[in-house]
C-alpha cells in the first residue's frame, strides 16, 4: 500500500514538473515572439540590421588581420636588419682584432690597407638599409677608420689607441630593447 502510495506521488510529482516546464516553455516562447513584434514595431528589420552588422564586424576583423600582418612584417625586417648589423658589427671586430694583431707584430699601413678597406666596404654594405640612428653610429665609425688609416700612413703612435677605440665602439650592442 505504501508503495502504490509512493508511485502515486512520485507521478502526480512529474506530472506536476512536466506541467511547469510546458508553461515555462510556452510563457518563453510568447516571450521571443512578443521581443519579435516589438522590434519590428520599431521600424527594423531584424535580419537586414544583423546582416549589416555581421559585415561590419568581419570588415572590422578584416582590417584588424591587415594592420597585424603589416605589423609583424615590419618587426621581421627591422629583427633581420638588426641581426646584419649584429654579424656586420662582430666581424669587423674580429677583422680589426687580427689587424692589431699584426700592427703589433711590426706590420706596416701597407700589410694592412686591404684589410682596412674591406672593413670599411663591409661596414657600408651592412649600413646602407638601417635606420637614422645607427647611420649617426656608422658616420662615426667610418670617420674613426679614416682617423686610423691617416694615423697608420703617417706611422703615428696613436694608431693602436684609435684601433682599439674604434674596437670598442663596434663591440657594443646595437639593440635598442631592454631586455
Amino acid at each position: 500500500m505504501i508503495d502504490k502510495n509512493k508511485r502515486f506521488v512520485q507521478s502526480n510529482n512529474l506530472q506536476k514538473g512536466a506541467g511547469a516546464a510546458w508553461v515555462i516553455g510556452i510563457v518563453a516562447v510568447l516571450a521571443l515572439v512578443l521581443a519579435w513584434v516589438a522590434f519590428n514595431r520599431s521600424g527594423q528589420d531584424v535580419v537586414p540590421t544583423a546582416v549589416e552588422e555581421s559585415q561590419e564586424a568581419a570588415e572590422a576583423t578584416e582590417n584588424a588581420a591587415e594592420e597585424a600582418a603589416e605589423e609583424t612584417s615590419e618587426a621581421a625586417t627591422e629583427a633581420s636588419t638588426e641581426a646584419e648589423l649584429l654579424a656586420a658589427r662582430a666581424e669587423a671586430r674580429a677583422d680589426l682584432l687580427a689587424v692589431e694583431a699584426k700592427l703589433e707584430a711590426e706590420a706596416t699601413y701597407d700589410d694592412v690597407k686591404q684589410e682596412l678597406n674591406e672593413v670599411g666596404q663591409d661596414l657600408q654594405t651592412a649600413y646602407s638599409n638601417a635606420s637614422a640612428e645607427a647611420q649617426a653610429e656608422y658616420q662615426e665609425m667610418k670617420v674613426e677608420l679614416a682617423s686610423l688609416e691617416e694615423s697608420l700612413r703617417d706611422g703615428t703612435g696613436d694608431a693602436l689607441e684609435v684601433l682599439a677605440g674604434l674596437t670598442l665602439m663596434l663591440e657594443t650592442d646595437v639593440r635598442t630593447d631592454e631586455q
